[in-house]
């Protein structure tokens, strides 16, 4: 298929997939997650700084999309155009300037005000993309391909007075270990409230005697109210043949947790 540019095509990929060949202009910024807490109605100003680290000037695009989890509870992100989420924050947010050309080792700051509809309640979520020209690089066809990378300042609103942070252990499987295959505990979690939780904590393995035989750390489940993930935390460790007590402490944040307690038996 013949291409319909001569001289450039146009390609947009996020930050972190840019070709290695491409000299990246890339940007930091002084607050990548904003978490706020506003009461119903109330508006609030803010700002967030974006510092050009390189000897270029560098032109950047600001704009505003909505963002939820994907699947999976891994905390991989999927973003969606501004206003189309159930959960979006976007529309309360207005935010100057659009765009700035930002000097070699300069920065530039973008002020942004969010006024909280009267009758929101829970958690609502925004993203605030800095989007920049990396480079350029050739396809396979030899056609020069300009290649723009963005990052983003994730906003966490929750309304102050409304905020039910609560879910349910759907699901808690310990797979003993099998040849090279080490323990596994496998946490399916429901959120069963109007906030984003992430599931983190910790768990002990202990014997008959209550002699503590192997600890670690949850691996982290990420979830939007109203959806149930799965995790799952393997445990590198050895144990004798018999059985074990595994007693998993779930942290949701701000002081609630959860306990689980199962039975394992290696054979």
């Amino acid at each position: 298929m013949k291409k319909l540019f001569t001289f450039y095509s146009f390609l947009l990929i996020v930050l972190f997939l840019a070709a290695p060949s491409v000299q990246a202009a890339t940007i930091r910024l002084s607050s990548p997650k904003v978490e706020l807490e506003l009461a119903p109605g109330e508006t609030y100003s803010g700002e967030i700084s974006a510092e050009n680290p390189a000897d270029e000037e560098i032109k950047t695009r600001i704009y505003l999309e909505d963002w939820a989890y994907s699947p999976g509870g891994t905390g991989e992100k999927k973003f969606m155009p501004m206003g189309s989420a159930p959960l979006s924050a976007s529309r309360w947010i207005t935010f100057s300037p659009a765009e700035d050309l930002i000097k070699p080792f300069g920065r530039t700051t973008v002020r942004y005000t969010i006024t909280v509809p009267p009758d929101a309640k829970g958690g609502y979520y925004s993203v605030l993309f800095f989007e920049t020209i990396l480079g350029s690089t050739k396809d396979d066809e030899g056609v020069s391909v300009l290649v723009a990378g963005r990052i983003g300042a994730l906003f966490f609103v929750q309304i102050k007075g409304t905020v039910e942070k609560t879910g349910t252990v759907e699901a808690l499987e310990i797979k003993a270990p099998q040849g090279n295959k080490p323990v596994e505990l496998i946490t399916t979690f429901k959120n069963s409230g109007n906030v984003d939780i992430t599931v983190a904590g910790n768990f002990l393995i202990m014997d008959s005697d209550g002699g503590v035989q192997g600890r670690g750390e949850l691996n982290k489940i990420y979830t939007f109210p109203g959806t149930t993930e799965k995790g799952s935390t393997p445990w590198i460790g050895r144990l004798a043949k018999g059985n074990y007590q595994v007693l998993v402490t779930y942290d949701l944040g701000k002081g609630q947790s959860l306990v689980e307690e199962k039975t394992l038996t290696v054979a």
